[in-house]
């Protein structure tokens, strides 16, 4: 697997509570379109284990915080979800649909989480307090193909707690469309003070949803506190 593939594949997330795997759910990214018979896409279980599995399915909404946190809040109101439950059994598959059912017509794209949960055989699809056995959360994602992302770097001298000077560097998305940065390069100022994918540590690989930024205190000496720096951003666009 190449460096653009892993980082795509980053952009789903499979969380496991407890050992091996108990099914596996395909695709883990999917786009949908706002309306039409692209409004609609059909997630696939099956079941990895020698037992049956309860899988029950619901869609977040998908939100991404300056310090790289990701909040999420239930979007029943937005998506029709069919069935919301299943039991596989052993070695056998289930199919759910997911249809948009929000606006028809969109300014940006819209992201969410489809997440698929195991839980215990005895217990009902509704209530707080189940206990989660297994999940995938894959991204789920509503737009068009005329969006894009616009993605910009914003770099100013600082100094931390410690009082060691540095540069902050923020990375904003102000364009319509998520982007995840593939080996990313920050130039700044007329020095050419090149930070590179090792630098940048978490602003590199970074989902950036649109309208939303991630900011990082890199130590660097000689960075005056307060002053901006012209700076340029280069990387690979990965969807």
């Amino acid at each position: 697997m190449n460096k653009l593939r892993a980082l795509a594949m980053s952009v789903a997330l499979v969380a496991a509570v407890g050992g091996a795997h108990a099914f596996t759910l395909e695709p883990i990214m999917t786009l949908l379109a706002p309306s039409g018979a692209g409004s609609v896409v059909t997630f696939r279980v099956k079941g990895d284990g020698q037992s049956r599995v309860a899988i029950r399915f619901r869609v977040m909404t998908r939100d991404m915080q300056v310090d790289g946190s990701e909040v999420n809040t239930p979007a029943d109101a937005l998506f029709l979800v069919y069935p919301a439950r299943v039991v596989v059994e052993p070695n056998g598959q289930a199919a759910v649909k997911v249809q948009w059912k929000g606006p028809a017509k969109l300014d940006a794209e819209r992201c969410f989480r489809f997440v698929a949960e195991q839980v215990p055989l005895d217990t009902g699809a509704q209530g707080s307090g189940i206990k989660i056995m297994f999940k995938y959360i894959a991204s789920l994602y509503v737009g068009g193909s005329s969006f894009a992302p616009s993605v910009k770097v914003k770099v100013v001298g600082a100094m931390n707690a410690e009082k060691a000077s540095g540069f902050l560097v923020e990375i904003a998305n102000s364009g319509s469309r998520h982007v995840v940065l593939g080996n990313p390069k920050v130039t700044i100022g007329s020095a050419q003070i090149v930070l590179g994918e090792a630098e940048l540590g978490t602003l590199a690989g970074t989902n950036y949803l649109p309208g939303r930024s991630r900011s990082l205190f890199i130590l660097k000496e000689g960075a005056v506190e307060g002053q901006p720096y012209d700076s340029t951003l280069e990387f690979e666009s990965v969807y």
